[in-house]
C-alpha cells in the first residue's frame, strides 16, 4: 500500500532513499531511481512530466490553491459558487479548489464536440510512451490529436500543447493531490472528517434553512454551472427518482426500476434461490437477484460502511429480502431495510462505475483498442480510418482518468472509502471476463446464450434495445470487412491485421486481462499459417463487440447523474450506519459525474471525411457502408421511441439519439 512507501532510510549513509524523500528531492540520483520504483505509477508520471513537481515553487502553488475556501463569497458573485453555501461547514482546500477549478473553470470552457473534431490520422503511436499504474498502461499523447478537447486549441501551436500545456496539466494534478495530506506528500494521508460534530454533516450545511433537502443543497452547485455553449454541466435527467420517495422513505419500486429497467439490468440474474424459515415462511423461492456481496472483500478506511448486499426479487420484480455482507438476512419491513437498500444502491452504482465503466469500458476496451490500432496501423490504413470514429478522444480521457481517478489522494480515492486504493488497479482487471465471455455481452453474439436468457430479462430495455443496436453494428462491420479485412492468397491474414491482432492480444496479457481460450493459438508461432477464412468471423464478432462497448455499453454503465443527485439515494461512500453520503465526499463525487458527462460526438453523425484520400473504390465502399449504418441507426432510434410509448419506465440508454461514437469522456 501507499503507507509502505514511507519507510525511511538515510540516503547519505546507506545510499537509499524513501519514496517521500524522492518526492521531495532529498535523494542522490541513484537513490532517487530506486525510490521511484516504489512510487505509484501516477507519481512517477508526474515526476517525469512535471519537473516542478517538487521544487522551490511547490509551496507557493499549494498556498495559492489553498485560498479557494476563503474566496467563495467573491466566486458566488460571478456564479462560480452557490450563494448561501459555506465551505467552512464541509470543505477542505482540496474540495473547494477541485469544485472551483476543475468543475467550474476548466469544464466551463468546454464546448460540445461533434464529428468534425475527429481528425484524419497522420502518425503512428509509440508503444513505450505510457503511464503505467499497476495493470493499466495508458498512452500519454494521441497522435490523432491531443488533447483535442477545447474549441480554442486550433489556434495554439502544437509544440506549445505538447511541451507546455500537457506538462502544466500534470503539474496541476500533482499540486491538487498534495492538498490536505500529511506533509503535502504524494504518499501522505488525508482526513475524511467523519467524526466532527459540526463539520461535514448535513446538519451543518443545512442549518441556515436555505435548502429544503440534501439534494437541493447538492444541486445548488450545478444549477448554476454551464459549459461554454450554455449546456448544463449536470447531465440531462432521464428518470425522476423523486417519484419513488414517499413519507421519508424510498419505496421498493425504486429498486425494481434500477434492477429491471436501468443501470442494474446487465447484472440481474435469473434462477431459483431458496431461503428457509424467513419471515414466518418455512421456505421461500425467489426467481431474481442482483448480488453485490463480492464487493464486500474490498477493505474500507476507518469509519466507512462496507460495500455489498445481495438483493432478491419476487416474480413481480419487487425486492423481498437481502443478505448483508456479514451474511445476515434482512426482510422487507425490517427496521434496517432502508439502510441496507441504500448500501445496495450505492454499491451497485459505484461498483458499476468502478468495474464496468472505468476498468472494463475505459481501460479494457477503449484504451486497448485505441492504443493497438495506432501502433499496428499506418495512418492511411482503411481500418485505422474507420476505427478513428470509435476511438476518438479515448487516449486523452484515459490519461486524465489515470491521474484523477486511479491516482491516490485524488478524486476517486477521496470520494470512495477504499483503503488500499492503488492496488484496485491491480485487482480489478484480473476480475474482468474476456469481452466475448461477459454474460451481458455474450448474448448478443451467441444465439444459444440469447435463447437461454430468462424471457423476462430478454425483454428488458438493455437487452431488447441493445440487440437492435448490436445487430446494426454487426451489419456495419460485415460491410466494411470486405474492403478492410480481405484475406490474402493462400487464405492468409493480411500482415496489418496480423499485427493488430497480436498487438491487442499482447496488450491484453500485459494488463493481466482474461482472454478467450479459443484465441490462445493467435499468439503462437504458427499463427501466420492459420486459416484467414476461419478467423474472419471471429475477428468480425470481436470488432463488433468492441464497437458496441465503446458506444451503447458505455452509455448503460456510464450514465449516473440521475442517481448521484441525491446523497440519500446513493453515494460512493457513507459513514457506517448512515443511509446517505457525507457532504464533502458526495461533492467530490459529483465533480467526477460532471467530468464524465460532457457532450461528445454522436454515433449517428457524418464521419465520411475520414475516408477521403483513400483509393477511390475503397472510399466509395466505406462511405456507402457508413451511410447504410446511419440509416440502420435511424430505424433503431424510431423503434426505441415506439417502444418507450408503452413502457412503464422511460429508457433511451440504447437509443442512437444519445449514443456517442467513442469513450471520450
Amino acid at each position: 500500500g501507499i503507507a509502505a512507501l514511507a519507510v525511511c532510510c538515510s540516503a547519505e549513509e546507506e545510499g537509499t532513499c524513501s519514496a517521500a524523500g524522492a518526492s521531495e528531492g532529498a535523494c542522490s540520483s541513484s537513490a532517487t531511481a530506486q525510490a521511484a520504483e516504489e512510487l505509484d505509477g501516477v507519481a512517477k508520471d508526474m515526476a517525469r512530466m512535471c519537473p516542478l513537481v517538487d521544487s522551490a515553487i511547490t509551496p507557493y502553488a499549494l498556498k495559492l490553491l489553498s485560498v479557494f475556501p476563503r474566496i467563495t463569497g467573491t466566486m458566488s458573485m460571478v456564479n462560480l459558487w452557490p450563494a448561501d453555501v459555506h465551505p467552512e461547514d464541509f470543505a477542505d482546500e482540496y474540495t473547494a479548489a477541485t469544485i472551483a477549478i476543475i468543475a467550474r473553470v476548466l469544464l466551463g470552457l468546454y464546448k460540445t464536440r461533434d464529428s468534425s473534431y475527429t481528425n484524419v490520422p497522420s502518425e503512428m503511436l509509440s508503444r513505450d510512451d505510457v503511464i503505467h499504474v499497476e495493470n493499466i498502461f495508458a498512452p500519454h499523447v494521441d497522435p490523432d490529436g491531443c488533447p483535442n478537447f477545447y474549441w480554442f486549441e486550433g489556434v495554439v501551436p502544437q509544440f506549445l500543447i505538447k511541451r507546455v500545456y500537457l506538462p502544466l496539466m500534470t503539474c496541476f494534478y500533482s499540486a491538487l493531490r498534495k492538498l490536505n495530506v500529511d506533509g503535502n506528500r504524494v504518499d501522505g494521508k488525508f482526513d475524511d472528517a467523519l467524526n466532527e460534530v459540526d463539520y461535514n454533516t448535513w446538519e451543518a450545511v443545512l442549518r441556515n434553512g436555505k435548502f429544503k433537502s440534501k439534494r437541493d443543497w447538492v444541486m445548488s452547485f450545478w444549477d448554476i454551472a454551464h459549459t461554454w455553449d450554455s449546456n448544463s454541466l449536470w447531465p440531462k435527467q432521464m428518470t425522476d427518482f423523486s417519484t419513488y420517495f414517499n413519507k421519508d422513505e424510498w419505496t421498493d419500486q425504486l429498486e425494481y426500476a434500477i434492477a429491471f429497467h436501468l443501470i442494474g439490468t446487465h447484472r440481474l440474474e435469473a434462477g431459483s434461490w431458496s431461503f428457509q424459515d424467513v419471515a414466518g415462511y418455512e421456505n421461500i423461492q425467489l426467481p431474481f437477484r442482483l448480488a453485490l456481496n463480492a464487493f464486500a472483500g474490498l477493505e474500507v478506511r476507518e469509519g466507512f460502511g462496507r460495500y455489498g448486499v445481495d438483493l432478491y426479487f419476487n416474480e413481480d420484480g419487487l425486492p423481498v429480502l437481502l443478505q448483508t455482507p456479514s451474511g445476515e438476512i434482512v426482510v422487507r419491513g425490517d427496521k434496517m431495510w432502508q439502510y441496507w437498500k441504500f448500501v445496495w444502491r450505492s454499491s451497485l452504482v459505484t461498483g458499476v462505475t468502478l468495474t464496468d465503466h472505468l476498468h472494463f469500458t475505459h481501460f479494457r476496451a477503449a484504451n486497448l483498442l485505441s492504443r493497438s490500432i495506432r501502433i499496428a496501423f499506418s495512418p492511411d490504413h482503411a481500418l485505422r480510418r474507420v476505427l478513428s470514429i470509435f476511438t476518438f478522444g479515448s487516449i486523452f480521457v484515459n490519461s486524465q482518468a489515470v491521474h484523477v481517478l486511479l491516482g491516490p489522494n485524488h478524486l476517486l480515492h477521496r470520494a470512495t472509502p477504499f483503503k488500499d486504493f492503488t492496488k484496485l488497479s491491480h485487482k480489478v482487471p484480473e476480475m474482468l471476463a474476456d469481452l466475448t465471455d461477459h454474460p451481458a455481452l455474450k448474448v448478443f453474439i451467441d444465439d444459444a446464450a440469447w435463447t437461454a436468457l430468462h424471457p423476462r430479462i430478454r425483454e428488458l430495455p438493455f437487452y431488447s434495445d441493445g440487440r437492435l443496436v448490436f445487430d446494426a453494428i454487426l451489419r456495419f462491420v460485415q460491410a466494411i470487412a470486405g474492403p478492410t479485412l480481405k484475406c490474402e492468397e493462400n487464405d492468409r491474414l493480411p500482415h496489418e491485421i496480423l499485427a493488430l491482432t497480436r498487438e491487442m492480444l499482447n496488450e491484453t496479457r500485459q494488463a493481466n486481462y482474461h482472454v478467450d481460450p479459443m484465441l490462445d493459438h493467435l499468439l503462437t508461432d504458427d499463427f501466420r499459417e492459420s486459416s484467414c477464412s476461419e478467423l474472419h468471423p471471429l475477428l468480425i464478432k470481436r470488432m463488433a463487440v468492441y464497437m458496441f462497448m465503446v458506444t451503447a455499453w458505455h452509455r448503460q454503465v456510464g450514465f449516473v447523474g440521475d442517481y448521484f443527485g441525491d446523497p440519500s439515494l446513493c453515494s460512493m461512500s457513507w459513514k457506517e450506519g448512515e443511509a446517505f453520503g457525507r457532504p464533502r465526499q458526495h461533492m467530490i463525487m459529483s465533480v467526477i459525474n460532471v467530468f464524465t458527462s460532457t457532450r461528445q460526438p454522436l454515433l449517428k453523425e457524418d464521419y465520411t471525411h475520414l475516408f477521403k484520400g483513400l483509393a477511390p473504390e475503397l472510399e466509395t465502399s466505406l462511405v456507402k457502408a457508413w451511410k447504410d449504418f446511419q440509416a440502420d441507426l435511424q430505424k433503431v432510434e424510431e423503434e426505441i421511441d415506439r417502444r418507450n410509448k408503452d413502457r412503464e419506465i422511460y429508457n433511451i440508454n440504447m437509443s442512437p439519439k444519445v449514443l456517442e461514437s467513442a469513450v471520450s469522456k
